[in-house]
């Protein structure tokens, strides 16, 4: 931490002409990041000879934890260019997911998401920026900022039946949600991982309703672990959201009876996988792609690219479901 004199008028200045507000107090200007606990509103980075102002610090978007901070992710201006930015400081993490009987490590690995960045330059299909030391050697990310949603947010701003989603939005957003995943496919066949595949790292962009993988620091000593997650995403699309073994009994108490333990999710056991029991207009074939994900479906697939291939042979009976309905391009 250091306050800066040299070049404390100039952010000043560029604060007021950028953020049309004067600083409240002298700027702090960071170099090293490793205390990004107190890297707070206002206060300045410095990185590779560039200042970045941060704004707020980002906040936790899933299931739970909404509203909680991530004290290693700010976002920040750029007083050089004035575009906004998200900086990923350096956070040491190690814990445990369990799936069925197997425990799997997962570590954030700043390097690993360096490597991906590198990896995927200029693809639409991920966020993109680039790593950057800081004075102590903290690989500090710099993401270009993505004005979105995340898949889970897009599915729930539009409440309508389930039927109708279904033969209306759903088939594109499936040829959306195969590119996603071949694009996942892409870091496998370099040796990469995403690590921590989840409905809200997924962002739709405004506008363009491209998706976007974001958030690539989790690694994990097993190689599978994306390919599990992925049946995650899938389930939160075909079902316009997650569907609970609690809510269709609620909802639909004469599908309860139907289900067993053998139609829930491996991953999230609550969570009822063999979709046609609660929606019998799912195709059969859409509907195998689920159960592989299942407890009491068939083999687990092996590879991003088996699941790419059989969503891409359900295309056409997910436009005959449709009725000759365009469906269209999501959009937010």
């Amino acid at each position: 931490m250091e306050n800066t004199t040299n070049t404390e008028s100039w952010i000043v200045d560029r604060v007021e002409h950028l953020a049309h507000r004067r600083l409240a107090r002298a700027p702090t200007v960071w170099r090293d990041t490793s205390n990004f606990m107190a890297i707070d509103r206002d206060d300045v980075v410095e990185l590779g000879g560039e200042l970045y102002l941060v704004t707020c610090t980002e906040q936790e978007r899933r299931f739970g934890l909404e509203g909680e901070p991530k004290f290693w992710v700010k976002r920040a201006l750029s007083l050089a260019t004035g575009r906004m930015h998200i900086l990923k400081l350096v956070f040491h993490e190690v814990f445990q997911v369990h799936i069925r009987n197997q425990r799997i490590r997962c570590v954030r690995s700043a390097e690993k998401e360096g490597r991906v960045l590198d990896l995927t330059r200029g693809d639409g299909r991920f966020m993109q920026g680039r790593a950057v030391p800081d004075s102590a050697g903290n690989l500090v990310r710099v993401l270009d900022f993505i004005s979105g949603v995340d898949l889970l947010t897009l599915l729930n701003s539009r409440p309508r039946p389930h039927e109708e989603y279904f033969r209306g939005e759903f088939p594109a957003l499936l040829v959306r949600t195969i590119d996603a995943f071949a694009a996942i496919g892409r870091l496998h066949d370099a040796g990469l991982c995403h690590g921590d595949i989840r409905n809200d790292h997924v962002l739709i962009e405004h506008g363009s309703g491209c998706f976007k993988w974001i958030d690539f620091d989790l690694m994990q000593e097993n190689p599978d672990f994306d390919v599990w997650t992925l049946g995650n995403i899938l389930h939160c699309v075909v079902g316009q959201g997650f569907v609970t073994f609690q809510e269709v009994m609620r909802d639909r108490p004469d599908t309860a009876p139907l289900l067993s333990t053998s139609d829930a999710s491996v991953f999230f056991p609550n969570r009822v996988m063999n979709l046609e029991k609660v929606y019998p207009y799912v195709p059969a074939k859409l509907n195998a792609v689920l159960m592989r994900f299942a407890e009491g479906g068939g083999a687990a697939y092996a590879t991003v690219q088996q699941i790419v291939d059989d969503l891409r042979d359900c295309l056409a009976d997910c436009d005959r479901v449709a009725t000759g309905q365009a469906g269209g391009i999501a959009t937010v």
